[in-house]
């Protein structure tokens, strides 16, 4: 045999054996993900069932004469996270990370009721706002060619 069909069989081994190293380097990373994927379907599972069983002990607490209360979830879940004025105050004070002239401004948008959170915010879901939204969203992505 000559020296360079040598040369061409060493240089399609080397080929050969470079992919298949780079096909098991790659199939080593992917486990990993493979997992994490399948640890994400299993905490969705496992939160379907608890809510399954939520509503149904919900729906046995119900007797068939009663009516279900017309109050909504949301709006209980709002009044709970609100902190009243003395629990604003209290965190303010007690937070080390801020500087004396910023607790003191805190504290007077406190009793002024100047703060930036609305505590009469609703989000409501209408197609006006839909509409809005996704016309925002797409002026503010970044361009196309980019995505």
């Amino acid at each position: 045999m000559s020296i360079g069909t040598i040369v061409f069989i060493i240089g399609i081994i080397i080929t050969v054996g470079q992919s298949l190293w780079e096909k098991k380097k790659k199939d080593d990373t992917e486990g990993p993900v493979i997992r994490k994927v399948r640890d994400f379907e299993q905490r969705v599972q496992t939160n379907i069932e608890r809510l399954e069983q939520r509503t149904t002990l919900d729906r046995a607490a119900v007797t068939p004469g009663e009516k279900t209360p017309t109050v909504s979830p949301r709006a209980e879940r709002t009044e709970k996270v609100q902190p009243k004025k003395q629990d604003k105050i209290e965190r303010v004070l007690t937070d080390t990370h801020l500087t004396e002239q910023q607790k003191a401004q805190r504290l007077a948008a406190i009793k002024e009721q100047d703060l930036t959170e609305d505590a009469g915010f609703t989000f409501d879901i209408t197609n006006e706002n839909l509409v809005h939204g996704l016309i925002m969203a797409e002026l503010l992505s970044p361009p196309k060619s980019k995505r």
